[in-house]
């Protein structure tokens, strides 16, 4: 059967990555997002029939996000105090319920990414069109000449809408990756009964770790008066009006060293790392007095621990 030549020809790959990140929602504060991304490339195929090839566009692809996008804090302009060569502080209103404080960061350039005013607009109200355009058009960027458009699919988890569904926040100050960065993951947490998946406890843990950052108690600052906990104060002086809601909290990767000063409402301080290994033992620990209990704690997508 002879193939109709067409001008434009389109390849997919679903799932092509993973997508976690922290978006800076004003007056709410930081969220913590999971995504899986799925690609659509339209193009001119080349002398051998060939658009794109699979393996190298998805290579391409992950690259281009990984750089630009994933476990990092996504911000606009507006929320930037001060930025050098390889310094950033971010500042914004965190609101709880009807109490309002303030979210800031000090940390290097590459952990935050700044995105569109209309972007961020969007996010607000869970539509990712415009973030998906923004993903596409850094993947197009990074594409062969014959590709002449992208279009990404952003998917949440199919559970997103179930009582057991959470985000949080967190960063992982000896992981020899990206996760050192302040980021974020939105996920469930399963747990099962008696081997019978048990929805009124999920739900509990849910609601408990809900749009909270999680980080070792080792990392909390008594005094403030270190040097990026002093430059975030001087850049952003209000934070002195709320300091007695505030709680902060300072490390150092390999990456660059890191401060965030964060409401003491939204903070859960840990006495080991914020692995999710850990916060598997943490939600179990919380129904210690339960028997033959399984907890599923999941890391943004896909992944996750279990502790019995």
């Amino acid at each position: 059967m002879q193939i109709k030549n067409r001008n434009l020809s389109k390849i997919f790959i679903q799932n092509v990555t993973l997508l976690d990140c922290a978006l800076f929602i004003p007056e709410k504060g930081p969220k913590g997002k999971s995504w899986y991304v799925d690609i659509v490339w339209e193009g001119e195929k080349d002398a051998t029939g060939v658009l794109f090839d699979f393996s190298l566009a998805k290579k391409s692809a992950k690259s281009t996000i990984d750089h630009e996008f994933d476990h990092k804090l996504l911000v606009t302009a507006s929320h930037i105090r001060f930025q050098s060569n390889s310094q950033i502080i971010v500042i914004g209103n965190n609101r709880s319920d009807t109490k309002e404080s303030l979210f800031a960061i000090n940390t290097y350039n590459n952990s935050v990414k700044k995105i569109a005013r209309e972007t961020l607009k969007a996010l607000e109200s869970d539509d990712v069109s415009e973030l998906e355009k923004e993903i596409a058009n850094a993947i197009l960027r990074n594409s062969p000449s014959n590709v002449r458009n992208v279009k990404v699919t952003l998917r949440e988890d199919e559970k997103k809408k179930k009582e057991n569904y959470f985000n949080y926040t967190h960063s992982l100050c000896h992981h020899y990756g990206n996760c050192q960065r302040f980021h974020g993951h939105s996920n469930i947490v399963e747990i099962f009964h008696k081997g019978k998946f048990d929805l009124a406890r999920s739900a509990k843990a849910a609601k408990k770790l809900n749009n909270s950052y999680i980080i070792s108690r080792n990392y909390l600052a008594d005094k403030w008066d270190s040097r990026l906990i002093t430059e975030l104060v001087e850049h952003c002086p209000e934070i002195s009006d709320f300091k007695s809601e505030l709680i902060a909290a300072q490390y150092k990767g390999t990456q660059g060293e890191v401060a965030v000063i964060m409401p003491k409402i939204n903070t859960l301080a840990l006495d080991c790392e914020s692995t999710v290994e850990n916060l598997a033992e943490y939600i179990r620990n919380q129904f210690a007095d339960d028997t033959d209990i399984e907890v599923r704690a999941y890391e943004g997508l896909a992944k996750g621990s279990i502790c019995t």
